[in-house]
């Protein structure tokens, strides 16, 4: 075979793409050419291999010591670096599916490459999680904009913020917005900030109800705002501007003082896009009618961010703080059509939302948390209100939830007490179909109402579950249930029972089983977070979790949601409906190979799951 089309085909392959040409026309003067017969063993498991491997045509079979299949690999593909890396030494026996023909190249001329290329070296890593870590630092090197990284602090126009005392009056105030031509004013008192006030204000709170001029500028200001700190990145400006559907945030300085005021503008006029503007028509929104139109255009919003170069996690996390905007404007408007709630409850969310992990095209989940003492007539109104919220979310296009996680259900409608007793009873007595349908529960959050009831709902359920081994062993075994493949061949997903399926469901086979390793721990430690990258962060940072291990995860984690956003941002372009079943034909060679990967970290930090927490029950 010629050595030019020797170069050729390594040019085309994700392995030898980052030589140069002169360095694979140099290698390929050494690669030696095996053709083999289908079903001929290639090396063996527990003897010494001094080559690297690159299937040019046909198929090969990987098998842990020769018994469990590994992984399938076709034309274009590498295998038997690790053994290289590691002085030699064969783990896996490989045998040719079908007539194949292979490329060896040697060990020092792979050595010499490594040491030479650093694009090759990374591809060839000593592990999955360092693979990982590479394809990750290599899209956040090609995107754009990048939210996670840029300070608030930085995009800030005025160096000093225009700001008036307490003592002020309205019409002092506002001469002092037209002079300095700002739509936001500070109050401040000798450097702290003690509300804002802002040309909506005015329309709204002073015009709008006949307030004199002369009165002071607290009776009319909102007090103690939501603020960031000027290192905080633009990612949480955005989620928390989306979420709350307001367009300005103040920033504080180090020592807690006023260091300037975030537009909306600031950080639109940096990603090129007006993705926040959903955020406000949904907070502006005065009828149902108007929200539903609003949230229309969450799918719109989301194919804006992902084309902007936005990464999946900030994506997700501000189509989350979309979501509960809508959750919290529906329960808004349902109040007003139903009247006045009799007594203090709370609407609290599950699952994605909670976590702030939701994409498009998601259900709902959701409850009410009653005050214990509300009476008969008092439960009625809150039947009322859940089934005219479910409605209005479902219009909304957070569809109903098949399980039946919705405010209309009465099981989801419970005074505190009755919360408790239910979660008690999943705790105390778990089975397997108990813990298959109440794992969901375990990741709340608060929406709308009285914070306190969730919040004292949530740190009694995750102190009874750290005390509950039983529980947590449950738990454990019913991660297990999502079988992660091992990667991808000839367009098939490959599992360990060996049939290969046509799509890759990116959030069943993949993100749910890392949610699950990470709430499972959480709870067996007894840490609040309900994130899952927050709770691997704490169980790091606790020493129950290694750092590496947890670092790993989010990588993977990170990493697969960069292919479901994709996908979904192309679905959502083409007017399809959203889902997570990714075909293995629409994924690139190296995407294949960096998935393979992220399936590996996660199957060994689910064996470290069943080991450590299973209790002998898996």
């Amino acid at each position: 075979m010629e050595i030019a089309e020797v170069a050729k085909f390594l040019k085309g392959t994700t392995a030898f793409e980052t030589l140069s040409d002169e360095q694979r026309a140099k290698l390929s003067r050494h690669v030696e050419i095996r053709y083999v017969r289908a079903g001929e063993e290639i090396i063996r498991a527990g003897t010494k291999n001094e080559y690297l491997f690159l299937v040019r045509s046909g198929s090969v079979e990987l098998r842990l010591a020769g018994n469990e299949l590994t992984a399938r690999l076709g034309a274009g593909t590498a295998f038997a670096y690790p053994s290289l890396l590691r002085g030699g030494e064969v783990r896996n026996t490989t045998c040719a599916m079908e007539d194949t023909l292979l490329y060896a190249i040697g060990a020092e001329h792979f050595h010499t490459l490594r040491k030479e290329n650093e694009g090759f070296k990374a591809f060839f890593a000593r592990d999955e999680t360092e693979r990982i870590r590479h394809a990750l630092k290599a899209r956040r090197e090609s995107s754009g904009f990048q939210l996670d990284r840029q300070e608030v602090g930085d995009l800030i126009g005025r160096s000093d913020p225009i700001s008036c005392p307490p003592s002020a009056s309205i019409s002092d105030a506002v001469m002092t917005m037209n002079e300095h031509d700002v739509s936001t004013l500070a109050v401040c008192e000798g450097g702290d900030l003690r509300g804002i006030f802002t040309d909506k204000d005015l329309r709204n709170r002073v015009v709008a109800k006949s307030h004199l001029l002369s009165e002071p500028i607290t009776s009319v200001m909102t007090a103690s705002p939501k603020t960031l700190s000027t290192t905080a990145n633009a990612a949480e400006a955005m989620a928390l501007m989306a979420s709350g559907g307001f367009r300005h945030i103040p920033l504080t300085n180090g020592d807690g003082t006023l260091a300037g005021i975030l537009s909306a503008t600031d950080i639109l006029s940096a990603i090129g896009n007006n993705a926040i503007d959903t955020g406000m028509m949904i907070a502006k929104a005065r009828t149902e009618a108007e929200l539903v139109e609003a949230a229309s255009l969450i799918p719109e919003s989301f194919t804006a961010m992902v084309n902007s170069g936005m990464h999946a996690a900030q994506a997700m996390r501000f189509t989350s703080a979309l979501g509960e905007a809508v959750h919290r404007k529906a329960a808004q408007l349902a109040e007003k059509a139903v009247g006045e709630p009799p007594c203090e409850y709370a609407f609290v969310v599950f699952g994605s939302l909670a976590r702030e992990e939701q994409l498009i095209g998601s259900d709902q989940d959701n409850g009410f948390v009653i005050a214990d003492g509300a009476n008969e007539a008092d439960l009625s109104y809150f039947e009322r209100l859940g089934e005219r919220v479910s409605h209005l979310l479902d219009e909304c296009g957070f569809v109903f939830c098949k399980g039946g996680i919705m405010a209309k259900n009465a099981e989801q409608r419970l005074t505190l007490s009755g919360w408790r007793e239910r979660y008690d009873d999943w705790i105390s007595r778990p089975t397997e179909d108990r813990i298959l349908r109440a794992t969901i529960f375990f990741d709340m959050r608060h929406i709308h109402g009285d914070e306190v009831l969730v919040r004292e709902l949530h740190n009694a359920t995750v102190s009874q579950c750290s005390e509950n081994p039983l529980f947590i062993s449950y738990l454990a075994r019913d991660a297990q249930r999502n079988k992660v493949p091992l990667g991808i061949f000839k367009n098939l997903v490959l599992e360990k029972s060996e049939d290969g399926q046509k799509v890759f469901d990116a959030k069943r086979q993949a993100i749910m089983p890392i949610v699950d390793i990470a709430r499972t721990n959480a709870l067996a430690a007894g840490l609040k977070e309900v994130g899952t990258i927050d709770r691997l962060h704490a169980l790091a940072d606790c020493g129950k979790i290694n750092k590496d291990d947890a670092q790993s995860l989010e990588d993977a984690m990170i990493l697969v949601n960069e292919m479901r956003v994709a996908h979904q941002a192309r679905q959502s372009t083409r007017g399809e409906k959203p889902n997570n079943r990714i075909a293995p034909a629409d994924l690139s060679p190296l995407e294949r190979d960096y998935l393979k990967d992220a399936f590996s970290v996660v199957r060994e930090s689910l064996d470290a799951l069943r080991r450590n927490l299973a209790g002998g029950i898996a």
